[in-house]
C-alpha cells in the first residue's frame, strides 16, 4: 500500500515543503534496480526524471534509521518511492532526508531520528541539523 507524507517547515513566510509516496516491498535476495542503502534495506527511486541531488538525500535519510530496518537475517526490505516532488516552497535538496525520514517514522514504527532544519532570517539560509555526529555522506552510519 503507497503512503504519502507531507513534510513542511514554515517560519515568517519562508518554507520548505516536499511529498513523498512510498511502499515497501520484501524480497528474499538482493533486488535489482534499487540502491543499496545498509546490509539487507535497499531504497527504489521513483520512476522518470530524479534529481542526482533528491537521490542522494533520500538515500542518507534512509540511512538514517539503517539499523533499525535492516533485516538481520531473511529478506531484503525495499522501500519504494513512488513520487517525490516539492510543491510550492522553496527548494533545498536536503529537505529530502527529512521527508523520507518522516515517512519511515510514520509508516515503519520507528522513532523519529531527530534531524531537523532551522531558518535563520537575518542571514537568508536554511541550517540543518543531522543530529549529534552525524556528517552527511561520511563512510560511518549514523549510530
Amino acid at each position: 500500500m503507497v503512503a504519502t507524507h507531507k513534510y513542511r517547515f514554515m517560519r515568517g513566510g519562508i518554507g520548505l515543503a516536499a511529498d513523498v509516496s512510498a511502499r515497501t516491498e520484501v524480497f528474499a535476495s538482493a533486488p535489482t534496480g534499487t540502491l543499496h542503502i545498509h546490509r539487507r534495506l535497499h531504497l527504489r527511486l521513483p520512476a522518470g526524471h530524479v534529481s542526482w541531488k533528491d537521490a542522494a538525500w533520500l538515500s542518507f535519510g534512509t540511512s538514517l534509521h539503517a539499523e533499525s530496518l535492516a533485516p538481520a537475517d531473511a529478506g531484503h526490505l525495499v522501500i519504494a518511492v513512488e513520487s517525490f516532488v516539492y510543491p510550492g516552497a522553496d527548494y533545498r535538496a536536503e529537505v529530502a532526508a527529512l521527508a523520507i525520514d518522516g515517512w519511515v517514522h510514520q509508516n515503519m514504527g520507528v522513532p523519529a531520528c531527530g534531524i531537523s532544519v532551522d531558518h535563520d532570517r537575518e542571514r537568508h539560509e536554511f541550517t540543518f541539523d543531522w543530529g549529534p555526529g552525524v556528517i552527511p555522506f561520511c563512510d560511518d552510519l549514523p549510530g
